[in-house]
């Protein structure tokens, strides 16, 4: 079966926020193929989260399955730690805005972070996987998925900015790559210390550099 990319997803939820995510690749399938291979990845994610990636295999997953399965979806242990990764990098790498009214609010992007933290906090096992994938082998296999997934996401960070005066000196671009690279340094300490992570002071720096946080425009 053929599969087609297809770039940003957007969702609209009920609050109206928009989630962004990075581009993905379809595979046409049947209602039955859908539930089978979100049983199998339900319980690969389990798996994964109590024993790591090692403890993921098609052996492993069939079994945890049991007879909820009829015929096991994926053929390929590289095909099923590819879409594992996908399922990890939708429920984490998402950048929420809201567009339900076209306006820029200043404090927007702090929001956004905040939010994001919490999500980071709320999934920490998830993320962890992240970091885990990225380093899980030496080759581009699993690191190209996570690079396009953090570049969406990024950019996501980047439109929340357009036709909002930054300070002086700023782009949406560098603005946009501190965003991520905070995120992504919070993402290690709630992993490696999270009771030393105080997330309204972590806050707060990154917020000297958003609009309207004062002086030095």
């Amino acid at each position: 079966m053929e599969s087609a990319p297809l770039g940003r997803v957007r969702v609209r939820r009920d609050n109206n926020w928009r989630v962004e995510r990075y581009p993905q690749t379809v595979v046409a399938l049947d209602a039955d193929s859908v539930e089978a291979r979100q049983v199998a990845l339900r319980h690969a994610l389990e798996i994964a989260i109590r024993d790591g990636l090692d403890g993921v295999d098609l052996d492993t997953v069939r079994n945890a399955a049991g007879a909820t399965l009829v015929a096991f979806p994926y053929q390929e242990r590289e095909e099923l730690m590819l879409a594992l990764l996908d399922v990890v990098l939708a429920r984490t790498l998402n950048a929420e805005r809201d567009i339900s009214s076209g306006r820029r609010e200043r404090l927007e992007l702090g929001d956004m972070l905040a939010a994001e933290m919490e999500g980071l906090r709320r999934q920490a096992p998830l993320v962890e996987l992240i970091f885990t994938f990225y380093f899980a082998r030496s080759d581009q296999l699993y690191r190209r998925r996570i690079g396009e997934a953090l570049s969406t996401y990024r950019r996501a960070f980047e439109s929340a900015l357009s036709g909002v005066e930054l300070r002086r000196g700023m782009s949406a671009s560098a603005v946009s790559a501190i965003v991520i690279a905070f995120l992504q340094g919070a993402a290690v300490q709630i992993i490696r210390d999270p009771d030393n992570f105080v997330p309204d002071e972590a806050l707060a720096a990154v917020r000297a550099l958003l609009p309207g946080s004062g002086d030095g425009r």
